[in-house]
This record gives C-alpha cells, sequence and structure tokens, in this order.
C-alpha cells in the first residue's frame, strides 16, 4: 500500500486548478515552485490570534458566534482514508488556525483569511476546512489534535478597506470582519477522498490542463504530453 499524506491547503487550489500538478506533486515528487505570499497576511492572522484567543468572538462583533476562540500548536493527521480497489491510502496533515468553542460544548474548526471570499473561492476553502475536519474527527495517533461534537466550520474574513495614519506615524488598516460558515459533511468529504482523488493518484499521469500557466510556460520549450 503506497501511503500518500496531503496538504489540506491543497485541496483548495492545486487540486482544482490542474489535477497533472496535484499528480506529480504527490505520485513524481515534483513540486511547483512556491508562491511568494506577502508576510502581512501572517502578521493579520497572527495578531487577531494572539489578541482574542481564549475570548469571546462577541467582543469583537456582535455578527459573530458567540464562541471562545481556542488555538492549538497540534498536527492535524488523519488516519489512513483507503478505497479498496486502489494499492493507495491518503493521509490528511496539516495545522489549524483555531477552533471556536461555544457555550454548549460544541466546537466549529475555523480558519483566518484575509482578502474577500468570493463564492468560487468559498467553495475551495470549504474543501479545505473539510480537511482539517475529517483530521481532528480521525487522529492518526494519540499525538495528534483531536476534536469531538463538531459542527459548521466556518472563515473569520478580514476585508480591508482603509488605511488611516495619525500624526505619531501610527497606521492602521481598517476593514469588515465577516463570519462565512459551512455545513459539515464529513461523509460526502471521505467520499471525495475514496472515489475522486485516490483514483487520480493511483492512475496515470494525467493530461495537463491547457490553461496550466506551468504547462503553458513548459510548452514554450518543446515540452510535450505523451499518454503512458
Amino acid at each position: 500500500m503506497r501511503e500518500i499524506t496531503i496538504a489540506p491547503s491543497d485541496f483548495a487550489f492545486l487540486y482544482d486548478e490542474s489535477p497533472w500538478a496535484f499528480h506529480q506533486k504527490y505520485i513524481s515528487k515534483i513540486k511547483r515552485p512556491p508562491l511568494i505570499l506577502p508576510r502581512i497576511f501572517n502578521i493579520i492572522d497572527g495578531a487577531i490570534k494572539d489578541k482574542y484567543a481564549n475570548e469571546d468572538f462577541t467582543k469583537i462583533s456582535k455578527n459573530l458566534p458567540q464562541a471562545i476562540l481556542r488555538t492549538s500548536s497540534d498536527w492535524v493527521k488523519s488516519k489512513p482514508i483507503v478505497n479498496p480497489k486502489y494499492d493507495v491510502s491518503v493521509q490528511i496533515i496539516g495545522k489549524i488556525d483555531g477552533y471556536l468553542e461555544y457555550p454548549d460544548g460544541t466546537k466549529s474548526i475555523i480558519d483566518f483569511k484575509t482578502s474577500e471570499i468570493n463564492e468560487k473561492y468559498a467553495e475551495k476553502y470549504n474543501r479545505q476546512l473539510h480537511s482539517y475536519c475529517y483530521g481532528v474527527l480521525n487522529p492518526d495517533n494519540k499525538s495528534c489534535l483531536s476534536l469531538d461534537n463538531l459542527v459548521d466550520p466556518g472563515l473569520l474574513v478580514f476585508e480591508p478597506n482603509e488605511f488611516s495614519i495619525d500624526y505619531n506615524s501610527k497606521a492602521r488598516l481598517l476593514g469588515n470582519l465577516k463570519w462565512q460558515p459551512f455545513t459539515l459533511d464529513i461523509q460526502a468529504f471521505e467520499s471525495f477522498i475514496i472515489n475522486e482523488v485516490i483514483p487520480l493518484l493511483a492512475g496515470a499521469e494525467p493530461q495537463p490542463p491547457a490553461e496550466d500557466p506551468y504547462w503553458k510556460y513548459l510548452q514554450q520549450f518543446g515540452f510535450e504530453y505523451e499518454q503512458e
């Protein structure tokens, strides 16, 4: 059995954008050049967690859930997911931004985003959130993060729209905070892994999508796709 560990973030973009690149990364071990993300995103996420960890979210806004923000440094790693038709197993491995703990003891996995989230991107992030949910509900071992009583996960979205500065040279980036929940459906996510992801990884390398920018780049040097 070939064991493959997958980062939840790759379900948000790489899988949909290019199954060919997804297959290359996890089967051929050919990774794309990493994206250069501005450090400001990590700074904003970290500042929110540091300021509001173990605090009621309604202190931020009455429009946010009444729940306590909890953080964790433990890894999320799921038990292997298998499809008996294929000699490949998949494990989810990553770290969560945090989770919300509600008064009734239920919990929501939460992820922080600094951008405007349109409907197209929302569905991609939904898959990423479900990866984390599956992992904490089905931990690989006792050292991995384990949570129960999960309810709908969500995004805490910061949408910057204003910049200000005072006479002491203190600058501020202002914007709206929005809570975007998603319906929790662990069975559908597990079915997605079993019936779509595992067959893709167990099969031959798929044809690169014509719109894949990396494939377009390689074609300039004469690369051609040949069916195995």
